[in-house]
């Protein structure tokens, strides 16, 4: 039984990475920022966020084993799901079995913003299932990048059976979301959640943690976009694993796209801000708009703001290096996905060189119908999947063993 532990919050200090010098810190807060808004004082920074984190406890629990050798099939491995994924009571819990809330200073987006030519110092909030780089010897390296708006808590179900085969699994809160911001507040309205802003972000969190090699990249939701960006510029990114990505044009979820922009312009001007939040709450309180429910109003606000910038103009020429490379791809994506149409799915696979013989189905009575015997499965189609299948705890188990499937395939290919 996959075991729940009290976590503790850690402090990640990086050793190998230059610390921001203390004439650089002052230049970056003491600058008049954001269209004359005075920046920082040291009273400005989030102290209070800071002293309340160090009380919170969450139940974050996994199982480590060391991987099989000779690991059945993927379709055996489905058949028997159940037992692959649950662990016997008395089973021995290793030290790095606990993954822990940590957190980490990450200085990112130099020269991004005439504003802020020094960047934005964020205060990240992270899981590991392997901190501080205690890993063992050939460890492989699983990172995930949750939709907006969402956390770490979206992916955790997907990252437990993938710690217990014996990998090392991290997933990072984008800023905005999930207790990571910048150290300084009047930097909560530069960082807009553009693609190449969150790419910049994520390859900084992985320089800081010493990591130059991810054996695959999971992206669930708009998680794709800095995702493919990644993926398709840098060669240390050997495998890449999408579940139900955003669209590589405008979706349902972002429609009308004018709409979205204009909140976005919105939230630009600090005398129209008041009235967007205005407008949210009526969205959400008096209209009850759909999936807004249990979502913070500042999140619906920052994940429309952050859909506005996803940079479609850049997703052929991702998608064109992705293909070029042959990096291998991971496809899922739902029959019932509110944000995002099937057709616009089926049309993203395509472009990346996805064939539909080489993909399987979950049928509404949550059949697995495999594809023709002579294709590997690489995608996954789940008739009645929501946007985020994750949740459901089937889905997330078949998810999980495609992943692990993929991820041996691509060790052997390698070796």
């Amino acid at each position: 039984m996959i075991r729940c532990l009290q976590h503790a919050v850690h402090r990640t200090f990086s050793l190998t990475r230059n610390t921001l010098s203390s004439r650089s810190f002052s230049q970056l807060i003491g600058r008049r920022n954001w269209r004359g808004c005075t920046c920082v004082c040291p009273h400005l920074l989030h102290h209070n966020r800071q002293v309340q984190r160090s009380h919170t406890k969450e139940s974050v629990g996994v199982a480590i084993e060391a991987p099989s050798g000779n690991s059945p099939s993927l379709k055996s491995l489905y058949e028997s799901v159940t037992q692959t994924l649950t662990a016997d009571q008395n089973e021995t819990i290793s030290e790095t079995s606990d993954i822990s809330l940590r957190y980490i200073t990450v200085h990112s987006l130099y020269d991004f913003y005439e504003e802020c030519p020094f960047g934005i110092l964020f205060d990240v909030c992270y899981i590991d299932s392997h901190p501080d780089g205690v890993v063992g010897k050939g460890i492989k390296t699983v990172v995930f990048l949750p939709g907006s708006p969402g956390s770490h808590l979206d992916v955790l179900p997907l990252m437990k059976p993938l710690a217990r085969a014996g990998y090392r699994v991290i997933a990072v809160n984008f800023p905005g979301f999930g207790k990571t911001n910048p150290f300084v507040k009047a930097h909560e309205f530069i960082f807009r959640g553009a693609t190449d802003e969150r790419s910049d972000f994520v390859l900084r969190f992985l320089q800081e943690l010493s990591i130059d090699k991810v054996d695959m990249l999971v992206a669930q939701g708009s998680g794709c976009y800095p995702a493919l960006d990644l993926a398709a510029s840098h060669t240390w990114i050997k495998s890449l694993g999408l579940v139900c990505p955003g669209g590589h044009r405008v979706f349902r979820g972002i429609s009308p796209y004018k709409g979205v922009q204009r909140v976005a312009r919105m939230y630009d001007n600090k005398l129209l801000r008041f009235f967007l939040l205005l407008r949210v709450m009526i969205d959400k309180y008096i209209f009850r708009r759909i999936g807004t429910r249990n979502v913070p109003l500042l999140h619906i606000i920052k994940s429309t703001v952050e859909a506005a910038n996803y940079q479609f103009e850049n997703m052929e020429t991702n998608i064109f290096a992705l293909s070029s490379r042959g990096i291998p791809v991971t496809f899922v994506y739902s029959g019932q996905d509110s944000v995002v149409e099937t057709d616009i799915s089926e049309e993203l696979a395509q472009k990346m060189n996805l064939e539909p013989a080489e993909f399987a189905k979950m049928d509404k009575n949550d059949n697995f119908i495999f594809p023709d015997k002579k294709k590997s499965v690489k995608g996954l189609y789940i008739e009645q999947g929501k946007h985020n299948p994750i949740k459901t705890q089937r889905h997330c188990d078949v998810i999980a063993l495609m992943l692990l499937d993929e991820l041996k395939r691509t060790t052997r290919s390698q070796s």
